[in-house]
């Protein structure tokens, strides 16, 4: 499963480059994540690399590149997507080619 990740002016979340989409089953006792690249797209992983997520369907997070040793990390997107819970994201799965695309809002306040 290849997706992409828009801001809700349509451009892709570049910024989210080296953060990750999580997806978890609310079918299953299983998630699945993948890596976002500098284009916005991820590829979602269940048991082995880029082999996607499970039919049924999911709760998604999206969660921003972490901050590493001296680097700082500012805000990208609204914290609400950081949790199953609050991002207000679900996607269904289907068999056979899912290319799902997620427009999240750009954090209002960069810290």
């Amino acid at each position: 499963m290849h997706g992409t990740i828009v801001f809700s002016d349509g451009t892709p979340a570049k910024e989210l480059a080296g953060g990750a989409v999580e997806l978890d089953s609310l079918e299953q006792p299983i998630s699945a994540r993948g890596s976002i690249d500098a284009e916005g797209k991820f590829v979602i992983s269940t048991y082995e690399a880029e082999d996607g997520a499970v039919p049924g369907k999911h709760r998604v997070l999206i969660v921003s590149r972490q901050s590493t040793g001296d680097e700082v990390v500012g805000k990208v997107i609204e914290s609400k997507y950081q949790r199953f819970e609050t991002s207000g994201l679900e996607l269904e799965v289907t068999p056979g080619t899912n290319t799902p695309t997620f427009t999240v809002e750009r954090a209002k306040s960069r810290r």
